[in-house]
């Protein structure tokens, strides 16, 4: 199912809602309202989101408008996003094509440790 949220402006994401779960799969847009990004968080969607404006990348460069879709399955959710989006462009949204970083057992010793 398509999400149907109108598209809100990144400047307006919600306070952090602290324990209050908002699970959902969610799409951001550029200045154009085209899709650059498909997820899903299974606890709160605008805390991912922010998470993916505070890291340097594709999504935090291009990112403009944000919709959002309640769901409780929100990884099945976001595959079938991802599915209707290739189907109806033919490729994947630029910011998912991004090869994901190698996590070897030594990257993930330093992320944990911190150091």
């Amino acid at each position: 199912m398509p999400i149907f949220a109108r598209w809100r402006p990144i400047s307006v994401l919600p306070a952090p809602r602290g324990r209050d779960p908002w699970p959902g799969v969610y799409e951001i847009a550029d200045a154009d309202k085209r899709t650059i990004y498909v997820g899903q968080s299974a606890r709160d969607v605008p805390a991912r989101i922010r998470r993916h404006l505070a890291t340097r990348g594709c999504v935090a460069e291009r990112a403009a408008y944000w919709r959002f879709a309640p769901t409780r399955v929100p990884q099945a959710e976001e595959a079938e996003h991802l599915a209707r989006h290739r189907a109806r462009t033919g490729d994947l949204p630029p910011c998912n094509r991004q090869t994901p970083l190698r996590r070897d057992a030594q990257r993930r010793w330093r992320e944990r440790s911190g150091g």
